[in-house]
């Protein structure tokens, strides 16, 4: 592909500026959908590397997020809550939720042997005949 001219490449550039801004885009290749420009002729014109396209990106995705977390500020679900406060607490704070976490997950009920259920299940039948039978008896 032939190299494009300062002038185009700066026209392209404000192309590209003007369209992230009216669009809200927070990734380049949101552009193409966009315009017709060609994803070639973008990235070999070094737009991809231009900070003020990347600022123009950046400050979208920071507007994105924080109106993600005024909804999830003022939301009831409890998903949204969670991850709301994993995005805002300390790092105690995340160790002490992520070790609670692994705590439950590491945490598995015992696994007996068949012989040991069935004793098990002996010795609660045996225990509620002796039960029965001293109620038998005070009556």
């Amino acid at each position: 592909m032939k190299k494009l001219s300062k002038t185009k490449t700066e026209k392209l550039k404000k192309l590209c500026l003007e369209l992230i801004k009216e669009n809200n885009l927070v990734f380049f290749d949101e552009l193409f959908v966009f315009s017709d420009i060609e994803p070639a002729m973008f990235f070999e014109s070094g737009l991809a590397e231009t900070q003020s396209l990347k600022d123009a990106l950046e400050i979208n995705r920071a507007k994105l997020k924080r109106e993600l977390r005024l909804k999830w500020f003022d939301s009831t679900n409890a998903t949204l809550n969670a991850a709301l406060y994993k995005l805002v607490c300390t790092e105690d704070e995340k160790r002490a939720l992520s070790s609670s976490q692994s705590q439950k997950s590491s945490q598995s009920p015992e696994v007996c042997t068949q012989e040991e259920y069935l004793r098990s299940l002996k010795e609660m039948g045996e225990s509620l005949n002796t039960t029965d039978t001293e109620t038998q008896e005070m009556t």
